[in-house]
């Protein structure tokens, strides 16, 4: 009852972050929210938008609202997709599959991490809705080719390869918090823990963590620190783009290359077979000072808008967001932090009201600007300030 009370007066993303917020031990809560070295482009992701202003049309017929759109050929019911988070069960013991089970039920694609905390065959198996997967550009290239292979059998229609992270970014707060893989226990983390007992029983009562993806790769060697530390190792500072074509042709599939911020990356993703990109900043997770992705968008799409579909992410927490970037050309929007502070405050179903505020939200600025569907958003929709 508790629970619930406290999801219903979660009145948008910002609520659920501060829910999420006073769930979590400190270090946790840094983790999911912090970015690298000054922290510029991650502030950034969020300032960006209010640059723009929406232009609204009156005295039009709006009583049907279609917030429905097609990705990649799949219709969906929402121009939102759950981008691949790694390590789910940080935030709540149920972690990706109850991720998969809210965004099944609301009809909307979940990229599902190399690096989740279960496996591509149990959330393949809980639920049949709308799965991609996503891949690191890995040392390893036979276990890559394997498990995109088993990815593709069972199920998932789209690979996603994540091509911003061959090096990890500077993220200061896991360094001052000596954060890691499975946390070990500090006289600071203590304190943190204490203040946080919901939390800190969940953790004890559930099964260890572990990345059950990477686990065939180290036999029987797949305890979490081992596969951290084997994972940290695999990141292939070699990977070129003509690996990446290599890497599509093998999928054969609708394959996604994340992470780009440049027209000149944008227009060699086309070549290389790419079917769609994500303009990303990794949540402002790895280089600071680049680009907020709204600042490219237009650019990115003028050039390449005809050659595959683009899509992005960092910083959207309203409807209006979406709105924006959509009249900008994105075909649909990736969440991340979002959802999570919805996993947090209350598993699937603080997912499912993390869909239901940017559904409602996307909904009534849509009714108001005088939309029908996600099609009438259009460049005349947007003023820049």
């Amino acid at each position: 009852m508790k629970h619930q009370f406290r999801l219903n007066n979660c009145h948008n993303i910002e609520d659920l972050r501060e829910a999420a917020r006073k769930r979590l031990p400190r270090f946790i809560f840094d983790y999911l929210e912090g970015g690298a070295d000054d922290e510029f482009t991650l502030n950034r992701n969020r300032s960006v938008f209010s640059e723009y202003y929406l232009l609204q049309r009156v005295l039009v017929d709006i009583a049907g609202i279609d917030t429905s759109t097609t990705v990649l050929g799949e219709k969906v019911a929402l121009p939102i997709i759950f981008t691949s988070t790694g390590a789910n069960r940080l935030y709540h013991p149920d972690g990706e599959l109850a991720v998969a089970r809210a965004a099944a039920e609301a009809n909307i694609i979940q990229i599902l991490a190399a690096t989740a905390m279960v496996s591509f065959d149990d959330v393949a198996a809980e639920t049949d809705g709308h799965k991609w997967c996503q891949m690191y550009v890995l040392k390893d290239r036979g276990f890559t080719r394997e498990l995109t292979a088993h990815c593709r059998n069972l199920g998932y229609r789209a690979m996603v390869l994540t091509a911003d992270c061959t090096v990890a970014g500077n993220r200061e707060r896991d360094y001052r918090n000596r954060f890691t893989l499975p946390p070990k226990p500090t006289l600071k983390t203590l304190q943190q823990l204490s203040v946080r007992p919901a939390w800190l029983w969940d953790y004890l009562r559930s099964p260890a963590y572990n990345f059950p993806n990477f686990a065939g790769a180290l036999g029987s060697h797949d305890d979490v620190a081992s596969i951290v530390q084997w994972f940290g190792n695999q990141m292939d500072t070699t990977f070129t783009w003509k690996d990446a074509a290599k890497l599509a042709e093998e999928w054969g599939g609708p394959f996604v290359i994340k992470g780009i911020t440049s027209v000149a990356d944008a227009r060699l993703a086309a070549e290389v077979g790419a079917h769609g990109i994500s303009l990303s900043s990794h949540g402002g997770r790895q280089l600071d000072h680049a680009p907020s992705p709204m600042e490219v968008l237009q650019e990115v799409v003028d050039s390449v808008g005809d050659k595959l579909e683009v899509f992005i992410d960092s910083g959207f927490r309203r409807g209006t967001d979406i709105i924006k970037a959509l009249a900008l050309g994105a075909r649909a929007c990736l969440i991340g932090r979002p959802y999570l502070y919805g996993l947090t405050a209350g598993g699937e179903a603080g997912v499912t009201r993390t869909i239901e505020i940017l559904r409602s939200e996307l909904e009534r600025d849509m009714a108001l600007m005088g939309i029908t569907g996600i099609a009438g958003i259009t460049p005349d929709c947007l003023r820049r300030r």
